[in-house]
């Protein structure tokens, strides 16, 4: 299992809606491209659930290795902030994964992640209130419709386009011009 960085780490958990694209292609010789949003665990891995009729789910099966997009902050750079930036440009950080899909079948795990999924995405609402005896035909009608997986990390490869090739006082006037122009997390980031 490949180990990710705490800057990954900050892309997937302020970015966790993902692009994911199947090894296998689908019948117009195309990799199937689903979107999800995918919650990173504590080991490393993600978690995360799809319609069972999700044409993804048609040409992957357990243990497929995957590709996982996720996009953090982007921007345009414009060379009226600074003299050394002599043509428009376009930073960026993205953080791509190579996964294995394991999927999760008994009953009582596929709740047990749920539950989870749901805490991280919405700690207000109580997922295990909503589990009661008196919902008990709901939950079953919704496990049965999904399919919920973990996802194992195997290679990662990022790419952080920040203007790092440009001194500190132009990565400073971007940053200031970036906050003015309504991109607050690119400008957050721009330093590092």
């Amino acid at each position: 299992m490949s180990k990710l960085s705490e800057q990954e780490k900050a892309i997937i958990v302020s970015h966790p809606f993902a692009q994911i694209l199947s090894a296998p292609l689908n019948h117009k010789d195309f990799s199937e491209l689903v979107y999800c949003p995918l919650q990173l665990l504590e080991n490393n891995t993600l978690l995360g659930h799809l319609a069972n009729n999700n044409p993804f789910l048609k040409v992957v099966d357990d243990k497929s290795k995957i590709k996982v997009i996720f996009t953090g902050p982007h921007g345009y750079i414009s060379p009226r902030w600074h003299s050394e930036q002599l043509v428009p440009t376009w930073n960026y950080a993205t953080t791509s994964l190579t996964c294995q899909l394991n999927k999760i079948q008994p009953s009582d795990e596929k709740i047990t992640a749920m539950a989870k999924i749901s805490q991280h995405f919405d700690p207000q609402w109580d997922f295990n209130e909503f589990n009661k005896l008196k919902n008990q035909k709901i939950v079953q009608q919704m496990l049965s419709a999904i399919t919920v997986f973990e996802l194992e990390v195997l290679e990662v490869k990022s790419k952080f386009k920040l203007s790092q090739n440009r001194s500190v006082e132009c990565r400073m006037a971007f940053q200031k011009n970036l906050r003015l122009t309504g991109y607050s997390e690119l400008a957050d980031i721009q330093l590092q």
